[in-house]
C-alpha cells in the first residue's frame, strides 16, 4: 500500500475532511483530491512517514519552511473538493486555527496522523510517533496537532502531547495539543 492509498482509506471518516467537503456528491472523488493535497503538500516538506507494516501514515511539516501543495492539487481541492458553498466556513475553520498556531515563532506542524481501522492496537502509532520525534529532534522545536475527536485526544496523550487549550471551532469541541521540545 502506497501513501495516497492509505491517505484515501482513512480520510474516509475523518470529520475535518467530512466538514470540508461534506459527506455526498462525488465523495470517494473528493476524498482522492483531499488525500492528493495532502500527499503533495507533505513530501514537498519531506515530512511524510507510512510505518514498516504500511498501517499508518503522518504528514507534518515545519511552519517557518512549509512548502504548499503543488498549486494544481491546491485549486483542485478549492475548486472541486471543497466548492463555493463551503469555502468560507473551511476559510474561518482554518484561520481560527492559526490563531492557536500564533502562539509560536515556529513549530512542527501535524497536519494529519492516521492508522487503518484494522491495524490499530498492533504498535503502528508508536513507529509513526519515532518518526515525528526524530523531526522534532533535528529540529529542536515544539509539535502542534488539533483533533475534535476525543479518543484521538486520549491517543495524543498517551504518545505524549499535552492539551494546551481547548476551543470551539466551527461548532467542534477542538483540542488544541503540544509536545514541547526537550532541550538536551
Amino acid at each position: 500500500m502506497n501513501a495516497l492509498d492509505l491517505l484515501k482509506e482513512t480520510l474516509v471518516d475523518n470529520r475535518s475532511v467530512i466538514f470540508s467537503i461534506g459527506s455526498k456528491g462525488f465523495f470517494r472523488f473528493k476524498v482522492w483530491l483531499v488525500a492528493h493535497f495532502l500527499y503533495s503538500e507533505a513530501s514537498r516538506n519531506r515530512g511524510v512517514f507510512i510505518d514498516s507494516k504500511k498501517e499508518g501514515i503522518i504528514c507534518f511539516s515545519e511552519a517557518k519552511e512549509k512548502r504548499s501543495a503543488a498549486f494544481i492539487n491546491e485549486l483542485g481541492l478549492i475548486v472541486f473538493g471543497i466548492g463555493p458553498l463551503r469555502i468560507l466556513r473551511v476559510w474561518r475553520r482554518q484561520k481560527e486555527v492559526q490563531r492557536f498556531h500564533s502562539q509560536w515563532e515556529n513549530y512542527i506542524h501535524c497536519s494529519y496522523l492516521a492508522v487503518r481501522k484494522s491495524a490499530r492496537g498492533h504498535g503502528a502509532i508508536f513507529e509513526l510517533r519515532d518518526a515525528l520525534y526524530q523531526f522534532q529532534l533535528e529540529k529542536q522545536l515544539p509539535i502542534l496537532i488539533e483533533t475534535t475527536v476525543e479518543k484521538n485526544k486520549r491517543v495524543y496523550q498517551r504518545i505524549g502531547f499535552r492539551i494546551h487549550e481547548e476551543r470551539v471551532v466551527s461548532g467542534f469541541k477542538t483540542y488544541c495539543m503540544v509536545k514541547e521540545h526537550s532541550i538536551n
